[in-house]
């Protein structure tokens, strides 16, 4: 596997920005992207590591990222309303710089990478860096969603990860 460049990491934590990492296979991407940051950790904020479960909705995403951030132990389980829930994690978000790391970002839906977009753009700028990792081909079609152009344009770096010859 082609290794993400550190010095790309270092650049894409200090400003903040949104970066693809992209691969045939989870596996491939998932390796590629936990090697890299865990190589870069000592010099960098917290990472924050979000799955996406399927269907890849609003709720889901959101769910995700609460688990993520245990904040269940703060503020016992999610609310109800997706929006309280989203203000928790935007509260969290402002706290602590961070990168969010979003694992099979392919399989969500425009709703939840708006959602993040918005998170990062609007709600919390300048506090955590956006990776999104997901299936070569397939994250690409995703953000060539029309609804996503604003995310799409702030991609500051693209990585695709190649399997190593047999």
């Amino acid at each position: 596997m082609s290794d993400l460049e550190l010095q790309d990491l270092e650049e894409v934590f200090s400003l903040k920005a949104i970066m693809c990492v992209t691969g045939p296979s989870a596996l491939q991407y998932t390796t590629a992207v936990t090697r890299a940051f865990s190589a870069v950790a000592d010099k960098n904020p917290e990472t924050l590591w979000v799955g996406i479960q399927p269907p890849g909705d609003r709720t889901t995403t959101v769910q995700s990222m609460y688990d993520a951030l245990n904040l269940e132990g703060v503020h016992g389980p999610r609310p109800r309303r997706l929006a309280d829930a989203e203000d928790l994690i935007v509260a969290e978000l402002t706290r602590t710089p961070r990168l969010v790391v979003v694992l099979g970002a392919h399989e969500l839906r425009t709703v939840s990478l708006e959602m993040l977009y918005g998170m990062w753009a609007h709600l919390v700028p300048g506090h955590f860096g956006l990776a999104l990792a997901g299936q070569s081909g397939k994250l690409e079609k995703v953000l060539d969603r029309p609804a996503l152009a604003s995310l799409k344009s702030c991609v500051f770096l693209r990585h695709r990860v190649v399997p190593e010859p047999a």
